[in-house]
């Protein structure tokens, strides 16, 4: 207390002490005075309802917050970082045990509704916006391992840029002319608006990749693997030692009509 602070000049002259004052206050109290006397009876209020409001539930986490902020304004303005931290401390401990668990649980929820928002609203926009780099992805359906990675690239996929299906699908593949020696050897891939740019192997690999902002980081990989002239090689042998289970796979020779795709 004191008549400095009565008459809104306490911060004044707190900014003329050479030893308690930083820039940052000294050009506030000089350039807005008016803010700085408002600054002064409010940190006056604040102080004198604190121990009054702390008592109702529903003020106490306001005037909780408004004394943390009080308080690094201490540290910024006048340096005191030792004395605002132990203080900031202090009044968080004014919470209880269960008042930090719901805290705790409306973050989650809230961070978790803007979340799927933010996801529905640029999924929506990017499908829209990417739609026409869609691909078509003939793998093998009755690979157990590439039913698998199938699932876990539609999981992926954000902005729904792939269509994966089983080159088993006979009627697919004489819809597009592909020849099944070649679909077993190796996946296939093309966009959905030009069939005749088919991408093989390892290029198909790198044409999911490049659609999947998971997977960014592969496609640098990918190309110094082709470069250097292995690439072709490597998933060749990986496409080799792969499993065929030719039964319990209706799913995967029934999922879509060629005119559907069209």
């Amino acid at each position: 207390m004191g008549e400095m602070w009565q008459n809104g000049t306490a911060l004044y002259y707190i900014s003329q002490v050479r030893e308690f004052s930083r820039p940052i206050l000294d050009y506030m109290v000089n350039h807005y005075v008016g803010l700085t006397i408002v600054f002064t009876y409010l940190s006056i209020i604040i102080k004198i309802a604190f121990p009054f409001a702390v008592i109702n539930k529903r003020l106490k986490p306001f005037v909780v917050i408004a004394m943390i902020l009080f308080h690094i304004g201490i540290a910024i303005g006048m340096g005191l970082l030792t004395f605002s931290l132990i203080m900031i401390v202090m009044e968080l401990l004014l919470f209880t045990d269960q008042e930090y668990k719901k805290l705790y649980h409306f973050i989650k929820i809230s961070f978790r509704k803007i979340s799927v928002t933010i996801r529905r609203k640029t999924r929506r926009l990017g499908y829209v916006s990417f739609q026409h780099k869609q691909i078509l992805v003939f793998y093998d359906g009755w690979c157990p391992v590439c039913t698998n990675i199938k699932g876990y690239l539609y999981k992926l996929d954000y902005f729904r840029m792939l269509r994966l299906v089983s080159f088993r699908n006979s009627l697919l593949v004489q819809a597009y002319k592909l020849d099944v020696n070649e679909l077993e050897m190796r996946m296939h891939s093309f966009s959905m608006n030009d069939s005749s740019k088919i991408q093989r192997g390892i290029d198909s690999i790198a044409q999911i990749c490049t659609r999947i902002p998971y997977l960014w980081w592969a496609v640098p990989f990918i190309i110094i693997f082709k470069k250097i002239g292995i690439g072709g090689y490597l998933y060749d042998y990986i496409a080799s030692k792969r499993k065929v289970v030719p039964v319990g796979n209706c799913d995967d020779l029934c999922e879509l009509h060629p005119k559907r795709i069209h």
